[in-house]
């Protein structure tokens, strides 16, 4: 399809959009994706090729992703009211997933990594990308990005992808306006979420000052082309978000909805004919099925808060600029406003958001221990390492992950 092929089919789901006014959808639908990687025990990735197809006629089936060692596991959507449920299934996953290595590896001892970034020192070889058409297309794309920086480490950017990985959810909204609104007020969580869900300072065989190293190398892999959003204000319809996916390059697109799968922003928008739902990226794989859950808990009722109250949402450029910071410096970020105070105000607004839709909160507890202690796995991960490091990254890298991975197999928070 050309571009003006794409910008017709843009323009039909527009008007979709403006039929579709009295569309009632039920809200909050959650769909969760999880990535991961494997390690050997001698700190090396392991192809997960094996493992993926093991686990295709299992309740959990999983699927490639860009790098070789990582996979992903999604969940069908659930109601808001059935948190518990999404809790459930992803530790039946984690469970099984045991299991399935041993019947995928049986001559090796194999880690999964659910840390946001693979901890292994390799990172410069191209054969770890995953030789598929779509990952090799990304891969040539990329490649004419200048190298991105960090630490005085150079990184090229088409390998970035295969060494960070996310938790990714999406909320269903009951009709195009909602999902508007849902939109602009995750924009405003973004710095929180960071700063509460970031756990990716060790990769590529050290750890990092940068606080959140996966989002700011992600940001440079692609040119400055995700991230947040390239909108310079809040939507007032869905029909300007069709606009933005529409009016950016596409990779390998041939119709909008491919093109919308392209947007690597931290949050953006999926449209189907079955529903409106949006997609937040920006948070790092949690170790464990509560510290997802939390995070879900904490953005569902905050959105149902601000948006049943039509609170005002603050300046898109603060909120970028807060990202940047949160992204460099952790709870030491210098915003507009006080970071500490100003996420307790967000965490009390998500509880009565969640009071109101009859939903008892079962684990935001673990964010409030988090912004008392202003810490996150990401430091704890760092404090793991420091304490283990013997002199050989891959040796520490197999001890830190596997103390991570025992938390995460008996489902119990690392802060």
């Amino acid at each position: 399809m050309e571009d003006n092929s794409l910008t017709n089919h843009a323009e039909e789901i527009k008007q979709n959009i403006q039929h579709d006014n009295k569309r009632n959808d039920p809200i909050f639908l959650v769909g969760i994706e999880i990535e991961g990687c494997l390690l050997n025990d001698k700190g090396l990735p392991v192809d997960a090729a094996p493992l993926i197809e093991e686990s295709i006629n299992t309740k959990h089936p999983l699927d490639y992703e860009y790098g070789k060692c990582q996979f992903e596991f999604k969940t069908n959507p659930f109601s808001f009211y059935e948190l518990s449920k999404i809790n459930d299934i992803t530790q039946d996953f984690i469970e099984s997933l045991g299991s399935l290595m041993k019947k995928a590896y049986p001559n090796q001892n194999v880690i999964p990594v659910f840390l946001g970034a693979n901890p292994s020192s390799i990172f410069s070889d191209e054969t770890i990308i995953t030789n598929k058409p779509r990952y090799k297309k990304i891969s040539e794309w990329q490649s004419a990005f200048p190298d991105a920086q960090m630490d005085g480490q150079t990184f090229k950017s088409n390998l970035i992808g295969t060494a960070i990985q996310g938790f990714h959810f999406h909320l269903q909204g009951k009709n195009a306006d909602y999902t508007a609104h849902m939109f602009n007020h995750i924009l405003n969580l973004i710095p929180s979420s960071i700063l509460l869900g970031a756990n990716s300072r060790l990769m590529a065989g050290r750890t990092y000052s940068v606080y959140e190293p996966r989002v700011f190398l992600f940001d440079q892999a692609e040119g400055q082309n995700s991230g947040f959003p390239a909108i310079s204000k809040y939507l007032d319809n869905l029909e300007e978000y069709v606009n933005y996916v529409a009016s950016r390059q596409p990779i390998l697109a041939s119709n909008y909805y491919e093109l919308e799968k392209e947007r690597h922003d931290d949050v953006r928008i999926r449209i189907t004919d079955e529903s409106y739902r949006v997609e937040t990226r920006i948070l790092s794989v949690q170790p464990t099925a509560q510290e997802l859950i939390c995070m879900v808990e904490f953005f569902i009722g905050y959105l149902h808060n601000t948006i049943s109250e039509q609170r005002p949402l603050r300046p898109i450029s603060v909120i970028r600029e807060e990202r940047m910071s949160t992204i460099r410096s952790g709870y030491n970020a210098q915003g507009v406003f006080d970071f500490t105070e100003s996420i307790m105000l967000e965490l009390d607004f998500a509880k009565k958001g969640l009071h109101d839709l009859n939903v008892n909160p079962e684990f935001m507890d673990i964010l409030h221990r988090r912004l008392e202690n202003k810490t996150s796995v990401g430091e704890v991960v760092v404090n793991l390492w420091d304490k283990k490091f013997n002199g050989s990254p891959e040796e520490t890298a197999v001890e830190v992950v596997s103390e991570i991975w025992e938390h995460t197999k008996r489902n119990k928070p690392v802060t």
